[in-house]
């Protein structure tokens, strides 16, 4: 059963599924804005601390800062976190597509749909079609099987196996 949350990004509130790839996005965002200040603030840091070095006006800097390197490397794990969320959101699309066009039905019963009667239950009609569907399509599978063996045994005919 997946879990609902809130967040609170940016000031606004929002609710989405825990495990939801889009939602773990948005929530990395931020961070990454974040991130991004520091490397930039890093980087102007460590090049004047470089151009007053070069000019010899400040021999020794006293003032400790953080590594550029550690900042940067922060930046890149969070851009490493959001392509994996974004590949994942795309995979999740992908197969649901795959199984509106494979399975007609849904595959999952929103959580307001599930009561004692239906849980891990389908209907005799929706199995009935289901499986005329799949016996057509592995019809149709077959048939085009059929017609690639003609195509490549040049025309002769191919014996079928009796049903």
């Amino acid at each position: 059963m997946a879990s609902m949350a809130s967040v609170n990004i940016g000031g606004q509130q929002m609710q989405g599924d825990v495990n939801d790839p889009i939602m773990k996005f948005k929530i990395l965002v931020p961070r990454l804005k974040e991130s991004l200040q520091k490397v930039m603030l890093q980087a102007a840091h460590v090049l004047n601390q470089n151009a007053l070095l070069d000019s010899c006006t400040v021999r020794n800097p006293d003032v400790p800062v953080q590594r550029f390197d550690k900042c940067l490397e922060d930046f890149y794990a969070i851009c490493d976190q959001i392509e994996m969320y974004l590949r994942l959101a795309t995979e999740v699309i992908t197969q649901n597509i795959d199984a509106q066009r494979h399975a007609p039905m849904p595959t999952q019963q929103p959580v307001t749909q599930v009561t004692q009667q239906n849980f891990d239950t389908v209907g005799y009609v929706h199995y009935i079609n289901q499986v005329r569907l799949q016996m057509a399509s592995a019809q149709e599978l077959h048939d085009v099987l059929v017609e690639c063996a003609r195509r490549i045994g040049g025309d002769k005919p191919v014996q079928q196996p009796p049903s």
